[in-house]
């Protein structure tokens, strides 16, 4: 069986609003966005073993009708060489790709908080800062805590830029999507060589949450995605179905999971003056490879 291959992709960024601009694009009567986001497909390690079910279970993400653009997102093919090898070793005709950058000082301190609200982060923000500037980015299998890394925009991009033609890549800012979501959507579409639309139905979502016992929580996601061995041993003791069963019961619950709804405190003028200063080189390659100013970005103005 071949590989279903969608002809848009949102690779990114982490914590910059990939949700609410999935979720827009899906507006769109001739756009299908996977039910599910961040499926992971294409960067899978074990993507060139896929069986038929694996590549028939991500088709089936998909609806099964006549759109002009089937896509999904998943921000960890920002950050992956394998993705792109992938991509290349798979399309003929290069799919679009739209990427949603979030000033990179906002985006480390909303995803800190969001690792501090699924309790795992123990570190303060000072500790946690020190720690990402002597890590080098890692292929990771949960929840990441690559706060400053995922934030060198440039660095990822160029990648993109120098592996597929710059006309099939798109750049919007959160804050541009947060301000006029409507006009945003809209020049989306006109990448997309689709028409505009008059009206849309605004979106936010992965509001800051609290989990409450998080540990449970973590164990529970950890045994429906394999992170244990015990689970592993269950498929020699259970069918194939049971254990398909068990685990979608297991990840229906997670959705419902008691949250607490919170808000994370503002940045300090200190915190922010250090990541201005760590991220202007990365912002300043960013402008000349992308061509764009960035002026909602005020930190980053001279």
């Amino acid at each position: 069986m071949l590989h279903f291959k969608p002809n848009l992709f949102i690779p990114g960024a982490a914590k910059s609003g990939t949700t609410s601009l999935h979720n827009l694009l899906n507006q769109h009567p001739e756009i299908c966005m996977s039910t599910v986001k961040e499926p992971g497909y294409w960067k899978n390690e074990r993507f060139k073993h896929f069986k038929d079910i694996e590549k028939e279970n991500y088709l089936n993400l998909f609806m099964k009708s006549k759109h002009k653009i089937f896509g999904e997102s998943t921000t960890a093919y920002m950050y992956y060489d394998t993705f792109i090898s992938n991509i290349n070793s798979n399309y003929k005709v290069s799919p679009k790709f739209i990427f949603i950058l979030r000033n990179p000082i906002d985006r480390f301190n909303s995803h800190f908080w969001w690792i501090k609200g699924l309790g795992l982060e123990k570190s303060n923000f000072q500790q946690a800062l020190t720690e990402n500037l002597n890590n080098e980015f890692k292929p990771y299998s949960y929840y990441p805590k690559y706060y400053f890394q995922f934030g060198l925009y440039a660095k990822w991009l160029k990648q993109f830029y120098n592996c597929f033609d710059g006309s099939n890549i798109k750049i919007i800012t959160f804050e541009k999507l947060i301000n006029n979501q409507l006009e945003t959507a809209n020049s989306c579409f006109e990448f997309l060589e689709l028409k505009r639309l008059d009206s849309i139905s605004n979106h936010t979502s992965n509001q800051t949450a609290l989990l409450k016992n998080p540990q449970l929580y973590h164990f529970l996601n950890k045994s429906a995605i394999d992170k244990y061995s015990y689970t592993k041993i269950g498929k020699y003791l259970l069918p194939k179905r049971t254990i398909n069963w068990i685990k979608i019961s297991i990840k229906n619950s997670l959705k419902n999971w008691d949250k607490e709804k919170a808000s994370y405190p503002k940045i300090s003028k200190e915190n922010r003056y250090d990541l201005k200063s760590l991220y202007s080189k990365d912002v300043s390659d960013l402008k000349k490879l992308t061509h764009y100013n960035y002026r909602e970005w005020t930190d980053f103005n001279s």
